[in-house]
């Protein structure tokens, strides 16, 4: 690729970041066209993730077949495999081709083998957008032409992971929209086919839709899918819609009939949304738990005892948080947070009354 390539799409992500109207599937759109740029593609993936379950929470997909979202997640949750995201989550750089990795035997892979295999697929790129040990989202950039990726593909795809970082942060950070309806509750069988539902579903569901789905939205039908399987009680992960509405959604298996799946969607709360915010910033957990507390009203002295550290240590702490969140005080950052994931529900509630 040439360098007037790579100017772009860095380019691309620099105004990105300063777009304060960014929703989350625009800014995993933006990434996606800027990686593709340096790193061309004929199939591609990339998703937003839950930081706690590592289940995708939005994006875009573009070149797979519907039929290819659950299969595609089971073999990343299930199959012993070359370039797992998780596994490249704990990479110092977290992008690796499948080429690579297999010494050029694709076929050394379960995933070439049942999903890329029938599609003539060359090489596949794959890329963790980490912010410290959090991985806001992932992505897959599947090649058909026969060539793989090279080094100066590689090269510049992860020179443009930390301005994607800032875009993808960015848009995380847009308060929560209204939510689209009341909470909903739909029955799922063994194929992902919707059984029934409650009055609400369809809005819900057509909100989570992404430009592959065709009826299930495949978020949904992820999470469903791990809930079949044998020794998960239950999956509850978070999920953003196009409208900017942040949901909860719960899986769960029907008691002696595994293959149905109840699952329900109701509106994220601030307290489900305060730990994927902190940890957006790269947050370490003991981190995370300080401010926590000084959501909480705590002093320094109340943190230290209730944490069982020194008062030294949690200003410490502090002092590297402010950075991380780019903020001055403790003020600033709770004010912050307030604003953007707390107030907009309180006035909704407002308005309600």
């Amino acid at each position: 690729m040439s360098i007037a390539a790579f100017t772009a799409a860095r380019d691309s992500l620099l105004a990105a970041a300063d777009d304060v109207t960014l929703t989350g599937e625009a800014a995993c759109s933006v990434v996606a066209r800027a990686i593709s740029k340096v790193a061309r593609c004929d199939a591609l993936a990339l998703m937003s993730t839950d930081p706690e379950t590592h289940l995708p929470a939005g994006g875009v997909v573009a070149g797979f077949e519907p039929a290819a979202c659950v299969p595609f997640w089971d073999n990343e949750l299930l199959d012993p495999d070359f370039n797992k995201f998780n596994d490249l989550a704990r990479r110092v750089e977290p992008v690796a081709t499948l080429s690579d990795a297999t010494d050029g035997d694709l076929e050394r892979s379960p995933r070439f083998q049942k999903l890329y295999a029938e599609y003539g697929t060359s090489d596949e790129l794959r890329v963790a957008l980490m912010a410290g040990a959090t991985c806001l989202a992932i992505g897959a950039f599947i090649r058909a032409d026969g060539e793989e990726y090279s080094l100066t593909e590689i090269r510049d795809a992860t020179a443009l992971l930390k301005p994607a970082v800032v875009v993808l942060r960015q848009a995380l950070h847009q308060p929560n929209r209204a939510a689209m309806t009341a909470p909903a509750v739909l029955i799922l069988d063994g194929g992902g086919a919707l059984v029934s539902a409650t009055s609400g579903a369809a809005e819900h569901l057509d909100d989570l839709r992404i430009d592959i789905d065709r009826d299930i939205p495949g978020t949904i039908m992820i999470a469903a899918s791990k809930a079949r399987r044998r020794g998960v009680d239950r999956v509850t992960t978070r999920l953003r819609g196009r409208s900017g509405c942040w949901v909860r959604v719960h899986a769960e298996a029907l008691q002696g009939d595994a293959d149905h799946v109840v699952v329900t969607i109701d509106r994220a709360t601030a307290s489900d949304l305060q730990p994927l915010l902190l940890s957006s910033y790269g947050l370490s957990s003991r981190e995370t738990e300080i401010v926590l507390a000084l959501c909480r009203g705590l002093g320094t002295k109340e943190i230290a005892l209730e944490l069982g550290i020194s008062s030294h240590t949690v200003r410490d702490h502090l002092k590297v948080v402010f950075v991380k969140a780019n903020v001055n005080s403790r003020g600033e950052l709770i004010a912050r947070l307030f604003t953007e994931h707390i107030l907009d529900q309180f006035e909704e509630a407002v308005i309600q009354l």
